[in-house]
């Protein structure tokens, strides 16, 4: 057998791997593919630049294209990238030039951790209800100090190079609302959302919340019919196909630069 060699191919839907078309648009907490299921069938998903795995998934962890990087064991003259069975997919996420962080302090994400105060984004995995949700950290929002002494936003995220755990208890959601909330009507899993780390748990965990207005769910996917909602107010979201409407803890939109 020859020595593998390295292909970016654009695939046809039959050939391709993923959930999503290669060159596809994808943000922080898409899932891209199910690598237990994928290996059943002899395709075999690795984790590239801005992805990651996560319970037998691939997800996305930084806003980009979907490129898949073919890695395949040449045998016998047979060449094909459809050879499942000798094809290794290397997915990775491209980012265009004005998506790419420009902070030398992003370009460490592989050593960066969050700390207490930080600003998150994060994705949803687990609701228990009714008292918290389970949210893998996937990506550190930088602040800095505006002119009126709150922290204002940045537009970039530094993706971790692994998520880490969190939790959003049920108090933390909305702490200052008048009637008790269910958790979940303003969080459901596969949700993105925006949060400040509140405190350290146990086991390497961070609580997490959303008590401030700019924070909460920034996307969300109608259940029914897998397109984006949108929000139409502070707790609810809309699909734009089925005008269903979802209860959400919404985040308020960041103001323009």
């Amino acid at each position: 057998a020859r020595a593998p060699h390295e292909n970016t191919i654009t695939m046809t839907s039959k050939s391709n791997p993923l959930g999503k078309k290669l060159g596809t648009t994808v943000t922080p907490g898409d899932r891209l593919g199910n690598i237990l299921a994928l290996r059943n069938k002899g395709v075999n998903l690795i984790a590239g630049n801005g992805t990651y795995i996560r319970h037998g998934h691939m997800y996305a962890s930084i806003t980009g294209q979907a490129i898949t990087t073919v890695v395949q064991e040449e045998e016998d003259g047979n060449n094909s990238a459809e050879n499942d069975g000798n094809t290794k997919w290397i997915v990775s996420i491209q980012q265009s030039q004005q998506q790419q962080p420009q902070s030398a302090y992003a370009k460490a994400s592989t050593t960066i951790c969050p700390q207490v105060g930080s600003v998150i984004l994060g994705r949803v995995t687990r609701v228990v209800r009714p008292s918290y949700a389970v949210v893998d950290i996937i990506a550190l929002v930088p602040t800095e100090p505006s002119n009126n002494g709150q922290s204002k936003q940045q537009p970039y995220i530094i993706p971790f190079h692994e998520p880490f755990a969190g939790t959003l208890r049920q108090n933390e959601i909305k702490p200052q609302s008048a009637i008790e909330l269910e958790i979940s009507d303003c969080l459901r899993p596969g949700d993105v959302v925006l949060a400040r780390i509140h405190a350290l748990g146990g086991e390497k965990e961070y609580i997490l919340s959303t008590a401030e207005t700019e924070l909460g769910v920034v996307k969300a996917t109608c259940e029914s019919s897998g397109y984006d909602l949108v929000p139409v107010s502070y707790k609810e979201m809309e699909c734009p196909v089925t005008k269903v409407k979802e209860g959400r803890k919404v985040a308020k939109p960041r103001a323009a630069a």
